[in-house]
């Protein structure tokens, strides 16, 4: 790997301007070049990390020679195709979640990258990062609440311009969560039950709020909320009880204001304000591993898994009843 790592970022929106951006601050790497089909947004965007290469085209962007490793951030359905464009082209990617919009498809992304024999593709669970989170597993792997019994995730964003659809929440927003349960439980999820409030009444593929069931495999339960339109903010927390304690995530960064009989938190206003540290970590973490070899971070198995349960869930909504988590055999390439 080059001593400086030449980055290709695909996509210039909110994701990937700020992936951009922070790649620009991190020691060991520099932008290489930014794709978006709005070419005045890439521009801007490439101004803002020194003048990076600019392209209309992904697959242009990827084969460039002094592009060394991949960002994609463009819209999840192009993320499937991407991942395996620069696993074909033997360059890391870090791909933001979803790693594709079908089980199918990360299927495809996951058999790529067994085939090519080396771990090239991490996938944008940021949670890993975020300290809250961190502190959660770190006090679970310490065992001081003793074997994890529940996990209890709430997800909650301010409200979205449009009906969401509950196959969207569940594909976009609850792929988190489900990431979430596996890691820091330490055990995969066997069975779902998946049910949801209507944003739209006469609109039953509409989801304003949605709740999971989950069975893990070792016996433990679990539930995922996630809330379409809160009307307060973005939040995520989690909490695991115990044989011998609970443990809950501290939800929130911002002070504690006590003023005039009140007590109040200020809540973020989305997951770039929310997770801007984590953000932060994930690439410097990225970069660096990749300087030593290869990444270490959420695989492209873990984006696969995540979608298996997603893949469940949307059974378990249009079938009204619970459903098993259907995945294909592990490749040798994951094990460990």
């Amino acid at each position: 790997m080059a001593e400086t790592l030449g980055v290709g970022v695909i996509g210039t929106g909110g994701m990937g301007g700020r992936h951009a951006r922070n790649l620009a601050q991190t020691a060991g790497a520099r932008v290489a070049a930014i794709m978006d089909l709005d070419a005045a947004r890439a521009g801007a965007v490439a101004a803002d990390c020194g003048g990076a290469v600019t392209y209309t085209d992904a697959d242009a962007l990827i084969v460039a020679a002094d592009v060394d490793a991949v960002v994609i951030a463009s819209p999840d359905p192009t993320h499937a195709d991407l991942a395996i464009g620069c696993v074909e082209a033997g360059k890391p990617v870090l791909c933001e979640k979803p790693l594709a919009t079908s089980l199918a498809d990360a299927a495809r992304v996951v058999q790529a990258e067994a085939a090519a024999g080396r771990r090239l593709v991490q996938v944008g669970f940021m949670r890993v990062y975020d300290p809250a989170h961190v502190d959660l597993k770190d006090l679970i792997g310490r065992g001081e609440i003793g074997r994890p019994l529940r996990f209890q995730s709430g997800h909650c964003n301010t409200r979205f311009a449009e009906p969401r659809t509950v196959t969207d929440a569940i594909t976009n927003s609850a792929v988190h969560d489900f990431h979430s349960a596996r890691w820091l439980m330490g055990q995969e999820i066997a069975t779902v039950y998946a049910s949801h409030v209507r944003s739209v009444a006469e609109r039953p593929e509409t989801c304003r709020l949605l709740l999971v069931h989950l069975a893990f495999a070792d016996g433990a339960v679990g539930t995922v909320e996630v809330n379409s339109d809160s009307g307060y903010g973005y939040e995520v927390t989690v909490e695991i009880a115990g044989e011998e304690g609970v443990a809950r995530t501290a939800g929130l960064s911002s002070p504690a204001l006590r003023k005039a009989g009140n007590l109040a938190h200020a809540v973020a206003p989305d997951w770039l304000v929310r997770f801007a540290d984590a953000y932060v970590v994930e690439v410097g973490d990225w970069v660096a591993a990749l300087r030593a070899g290869a990444p270490t971070g959420p695989s492209a198995w873990d984006g696969y898994m995540s979608l298996a349960i997603a893949d469940a869930c949307v059974r378990s909504v249009d079938a009204g009843a619970p459903q098993e988590v259907r995945t294909m055999d592990r490749p040798e390439l994951y094990v460990g």
